[in-house]
């Protein structure tokens, strides 16, 4: 992000004006404050009778059920405004009408009793919603009860996803010995969506460096990040960093964790001025092809420019503390990110965390862990060796549990 910025990356785009029933889950690009008190005037909150303060002390006096004569209070229902010279409400059940318009009272009657004050929710101009925060359905039903019709939100960021390789196939294609289906891009375009982007999908390339250099151009007119998948490494048929380095500058080439070790990191540099868009350099990541090696390559880089590019920054990872069902080996020159699967812990555990974490086997290429695990467990670097039992940090996966 500091390379990018010295080429001219300004981070978030520009904002746009929206409609706040279209707000939900969009990011704010400016502070939200009340433009009127809520409620506007006091108002009742119960249904019943409004009655005034001297009528409050009649009744506190009175030894059983009080009278209040018709010309002592005003029917009301929830939310009506309470008329002028009345500052209590009796509700409906406590009431008993009589023949002839007055009421029996039962039970004490507190001064002010269900009455809400003017500006009692939040007074006009309170801070309702920092700048930079994601939009929930009650940040929504607030933003409109204090007078927005519109909110101005960050300009949902558009990531391109490029899949490439010769023996990689569109979902749903027959394959031959030797071919794989592209379910990468599957992957990662719903879980940009799940991060506030837009995903744009390209057709699989062939391993071509001029296509691949191509495409990378073309979507970098379009979107605010290109992920290109697969071709990061060092075999024959890894182009991503050759490419790169033509068209704009590979950063970091090979990162010291695992799974997803041969992710490349740079820029593109866009030869025209992009209206809204977040400058003269597009960031782009080589996505390592195993499925694993994508998901965690996401997590620690795409997540943190898709929330630059919204202006904020990346939500703080939940932790979950778990006991280790076995015993457990890692290399300490690396940053590992194990998937592991969670479940109660028996009674025999003693007083530890309620849930026991086991990895599975190692293997970035098989997606089957990633489905079925629960959270990561991530190692930092230095640490090498666990037992059975010992507590651990895991990061919950999002609707696994």
């Amino acid at each position: 992000m500091d390379a990018c910025a010295r080429a001219g990356w300004r981070g978030a785009p520009a904002a746009e004006r929206v409609p706040v029933a279209d707000g939900l889950s969009r990011v704010t690009a400016a502070p939200v404050r009340a433009r009127w008190p809520v409620p506007c005037s006091a108002c009742a909150a119960m249904d019943g009778i409004a009655i005034a303060a001297d009528s409050v002390a009649a009744l506190a006096n009175a030894p059983g059920p009080a009278e209040l004569k018709a010309s002592a209070f005003t029917w009301v229902d929830t939310g009506d405004p309470i008329p002028e010279g009345l500052d209590t409400v009796v509700e409906r059940e406590r009431v008993e009408p009589g023949a002839d318009g007055s009421v029996l009272i039962t039970g004490p009657v507190p001064s002010g009793l269900h009455v809400r004050a003017i500006g009692e929710d939040f007074p006009a101009g309170q801070l309702l919603i920092p700048a930079g925060h994601r939009l929930r359905p009650v940040d929504l039903a607030a933003a409109a009860a204090a007078g927005h019709a519109t909110l101005e939100l960050a300009r949902v960021p558009v990531v391109a996803i490029i899949p490439t390789g010769d023996e990689v196939r569109p979902a749903g294609s027959s394959l031959q010995p030797g071919q794989v289906t592209d379910s990468n891009s599957l992957m990662l375009a719903a879980r940009a969506s799940e991060s506030g982007a837009q995903s744009l999908v390209g057709e699989v390339l062939p391993d071509q460096p001029d296509v691949i250099a191509a495409a990378v151009q073309a979507a970098a007119t379009r979107a605010d990040l290109v992920l290109v998948i697969a071709g990061s490494s060092a075999g024959r048929r890894d182009h991503t960093a050759r490419v790169l380095a033509g068209i704009g500058r590979v950063v970091v080439r090979g990162v010291a964790v695992r799974p997803g070790h041969p992710v490349l990191l740079g820029y593109a540099a866009v030869s025209r001025d992009r209206p809204g868009r977040a400058g003269p350099v597009v960031p782009v990541i080589g996505v390592p092809g195993y499925p694993l090696a994508a998901a965690v390559i996401f997590e620690l880089f795409a997540v943190p420019l898709i929330a630059a590019l919204l202006g904020g920054r990346p939500p703080d990872r939940v932790v979950q503390w778990a006991q280790l069902g076995c015993d457990w080996a890692s290399s300490p020159d690396i940053e590992d990110w194990v998937p592991v699967s969670l479940t109660p812990a028996p009674a025999s555990r003693g007083t530890g965390p309620a849930l026991v974490a086991t990895p599975g086997r190692r293997g970035a290429a098989a997606i089957s862990r990633h489905m079925r695990a629960d959270g990561w467990w991530r190692i930092p670097v230095g640490q090498a060796k666990f037992v059975r039992g010992e507590h651990i940090a895991v990061h919950p996966i999002p609707g696994a549990l």
